[in-house]
């Protein structure tokens, strides 16, 4: 009779105890300035169980009271929320992320060697320095005046004919589209440093050696005007779409290849 009664305490001992392990599945909601964010890790870190958010940035979670859900994004600040009373009783959770800035080491691309240059190693030159100074030659540290104008005037108008060539043989017109080629080089070098190459392999399942040709691929996209307008969040999907069109791209240029071959 007494083990009896100590197994009927012990159900009941127990009973409110398993009530409390049972988890409810939780609905939740995460955004950016009302923006609705894919693609965010959220995992209980007291049952390990994880789910990601889908486009409208919606997520299914089962969760208790108490419990510690980790909130992620490659690109938003991490978040940890505790589910409090307000949460079991709704069964809704709503998460606003911040945007994270990541500061880089900064790194020198070196300027591609010319076939001319020489070798240090090998061309090594230890007699005396001979040039137009050492010579005494007269006029030897007088530098010449560039004139880049096509027409100027003095005594009436004369005409600068080496200007004159250049405009009519596009040499100006070359060197202002070597100049916007520059400038857009630099802005690219920009963007690739804000995301880092991680993003780029990892997320966008580029291969290292092509981010370069993939930000090339995604100029007429407007992507060097949303980064310097920092809208990090615009470029970003911009790029995830883009990467697909990429790929593809990609596969299609190695199949005509194998073809060819």
């Amino acid at each position: 009779m007494r083990y009896l009664i100590l197994l009927i305490l012990l159900f009941f001992f127990f009973k409110p105890i398993q009530s409390q392990d049972k988890r409810k599945l939780i609905n939740g909601e995460v955004r950016l300035d009302s923006i609705p964010i894919h693609d965010v890790h959220i995992v209980n870190l007291k049952s390990n169980i994880g789910t990601v958010t889908n486009d409208t940035g919606s997520f299914n979670l089962p969760v208790r009271l108490g419990d510690s859900i980790s909130i992620s994004h490659i690109n938003l600040k991490n978040l940890i929320v505790t589910i409090t009373k307000k949460n079991m009783s709704s069964l809704k959770l709503t998460i606003n992320l911040t945007e994270q800035v990541t500061a880089l080491q900064e790194f020198t691309l070196e300027k591609p060697r010319s076939i001319f240059e020489q070798d240090k190693d090998i061309m090594i030159y230890k007699g005396p320095t001979i040039n137009a100074q050492t010579l005494n030659l007269p006029y030897a540290n007088t530098k010449p005046k560039i004139d880049n104008t096509t027409f100027k005037i003095r005594s009436g108008a004369v005409v600068n004919l080496d200007n004159l060539l250049n405009a009519f043989n596009g040499n100006n017109k070359r060197a202002k589209v070597l100049k916007k080629i520059t400038l857009e080089d630099e802005r690219l070098l920009n963007i690739r440093k804000y995301f880092t190459d991680d993003f780029f392999i990892t997320d966008l399942q580029i291969k290292q050696e092509l981010i370069n040709s993939f930000l090339n691929f995604c100029l007429k996209q407007n992507i060097i005007y949303l980064f310097n307008k920092k809208d990090h969040l615009r470029l970003t999907q911009i790029l995830l779409k883009e990467s697909k069109s990429f790929q593809q791209k990609e596969n299609f240029e190695v199949k005509l290849a194998l073809k060819k071959n």
